[in-house]
């Protein structure tokens, strides 16, 4: 229902703290869960759901792991004993955990930076020969995780493209996105999940943000994956919200174009116009980039270089 009501969410947050320890499992995790759901932050109520669950931890399902560690995840609140603990316990139940529960606990450790390679090579193995039943988002945030974490996994990464293949028209331009970023972030080659993606994308470029735009282009682009018409759909899609890049997608996207020696001036020259008013939020890696970008490609702009 996502309905808000922050002060019943604060009452109820006063009201659990000090009956914590009669919280069973399933009702630590889905209380975490339902103020992550409604991005409700009470870092009090976190620190005590964290107390109460680790002396428990044994009691805790797939699902309720998962759940829990997502939800301190997608809270941004740290509790590295907590993730040790959930990935302790996580281990030699994995065989329980379901697609979902799988792709959310990598998905949670990697959001939080919190490295638990040993856990990671599990979720890889019980993945693996359920990989059928993992759905689009599954398999984008699995293969996400690990790219993130830059926890080489072949074999997986393998079995994720061909799982992702049969069913890439269900893929919203945000797991397009980050699927094929993972594998170029990975240095993994799979052509012809890349052409599939580009297949599925086109048809739906208009719905790609500013960041899937660019990231799109820079996994083509690093894998050195050509695909002329993917790029000038991006280009197409690019120009009219070219306002809402920031300054590392305005460099990375003409910095793909370059890489690929795909010529586009249009998109150049309004990349140009919304360079110059925020060049000041540009990094030296994106002022660096974004000139050799223009220069590869003969791209006269004398107010960019002059800015």
């Amino acid at each position: 229902m996502d309905h808000q009501h922050p002060i019943l969410f604060h009452e109820v947050a006063k009201a659990a703290i000090p009956i914590i320890g009669t919280f069973n499992s399933q009702n630590l995790a889905t209380t975490v869960n339902a103020f992550a759901k409604m991005d409700h932050q009470h870092p009090m109520l976190f620190d005590e759901v964290a107390k109460a669950s680790i002396p428990i931890i044994g009691s805790f399902n797939s699902q309720d792991m998962a759940n829990t560690v997502n939800a301190f995840a997608k809270m941004d609140h740290q509790h590295p004993i907590l993730f040790d603990e959930v990935a302790k316990l996580a281990i030699p139940i994995i065989d329980t955990f379901y697609s979902q529960s799988l792709a959310n606990t990598v998905n949670a450790f990697a959001k939080m930076d919190h490295q638990h390679p040993i856990l990671f090579d599990e979720v890889a193995k019980a993945a693996i020969p359920i990989i059928g039943t993992f759905n689009s988002q599954s398999l984008a945030n699995t293969v996400n995780a690990f790219a993130k974490m830059d926890h080489q996994h072949p074999i997986l990464f393998d079995e994720v493209a061909n799982a992702t293949i049969p069913i890439i028209d269900t893929f919203s331009s945000q797991n397009l996105a980050n699927t094929v970023n993972a594998f170029a972030k990975m240095d993994h080659h799979h052509p012809v999940l890349f052409d599939e993606v580009a297949k599925a994308a086109i048809p739906i470029i208009g719905a790609f943000n500013s960041q899937e735009l660019a990231t799109t282009v820079n996994a083509f682009a690093k894998m050195d994956h050509q695909h002329p018409i993917l790029f000038d759909e991006v280009a197409k899609a690019a120009i009219p919200i070219i306002g809402t890049f920031n300054s590392q997608s305005l460099a990375t996207t003409v910095n793909a174009f370059s890489k690929m020696d795909h010529q586009h001036p249009i998109l150049f020259d309004e990349a140009a116009k919304a360079s110059i008013p925020i060049i000041g939020s540009f990094n030296s890696q994106d002022l660096a980039t974004t000139v050799n970008a223009f220069a590869k490609m003969d791209h006269q702009h004398p107010i960019l270089f002059d800015e």
